[in-house]
């Protein structure tokens, strides 16, 4: 879903939220997806929905055994969506039992493009989704909302620098606040820090609208 002010608003693939695997693994090694729970009891087939409207660009079957490189996914769907900030954005869906859809085919967000299995590089039952961003793997949860439950207290989220979506409610009232001095506004001190992540501070920052509202400051530390 494209909102008003610009950003991408996915919708969650499975009707059942609940994650199992976040962007990082529980023991803290960088997973670059989240796998989502399918199986209740003896049932783990579910339906898969299009996280927003796009084109299949990719569909690949699984070989039945082997459980490296690519086929590692299984059963795989991919979509490309509408460019987000003039960037590339595609879903994946894995380990799936089935697809019902097929390169070049649009769909719609919230269309049933096939259901979850057990195919590829998997130990029981899951959805692996992935959300890219120019080629490069970003944690889905930043793009998703918020109404889901984890399998362990383990799960990471994300981390500061990392795009999140920013409801229009949400920059407006900021922004309102912001020009009218309404609101209770924090003041954050955070550093001395490297260049490296002073880069990435404003960068969240700019994202968040801060620096358009001369909210950010930065300055040099004295040696």
């Amino acid at each position: 879903m494209r909102l008003s002010n610009g950003e991408v608003l996915l919708r969650w693939p499975l009707d059942l939220h609940v994650v199992t695997q976040g962007w990082y693994y529980n023991d803290g090694s960088l997973h670059q997806a989240i796998d989502l729970r399918t199986q209740i009891d003896n049932m783990y087939i579910r339906p898969v929905y299009a996280a927003e409207d796009g084109t299949v660009d990719q569909t690949q079957d699984w070989d039945g055994h082997t459980r490296t490189s690519m086929q590692s996914y299984g059963n795989m769907v991919r979509i490309r969506h509408a460019p987000y900030k003039r960037q590339t954005l595609q879903t994946r869906y894995a380990h799936l039992s089935s697809y019902c859809v097929k390169c070049g085919q649009q769909v719609k967000e919230g269309e049933l493009i096939g259901y979850s299995g057990v195919t590829g590089n998997v130990y029981g039952a899951h959805l692996h989704f992935e959300v890219i961003l120019n080629g490069k793997r970003t944690n889905p949860l930043v793009w998703l909302d918020s109404d889901f439950t984890t399998a362990s207290g383990q799960v990471f989220t994300y981390r500061a620098g990392e795009h999140a979506v920013q409801l229009p409610e949400q920059a407006a009232s900021g922004a309102h606040a912001a020009q009218n001095g309404t609101g209770k506004l924090q003041v954050i001190t955070i550093g001395p820090v490297s260049q490296g992540d002073a880069d990435a501070i404003y960068l969240l920052c700019k994202e968040r609208g801060l620096t358009d509202a001369g909210l950010y400051k930065s300055e040099w530390a004295e040696d």
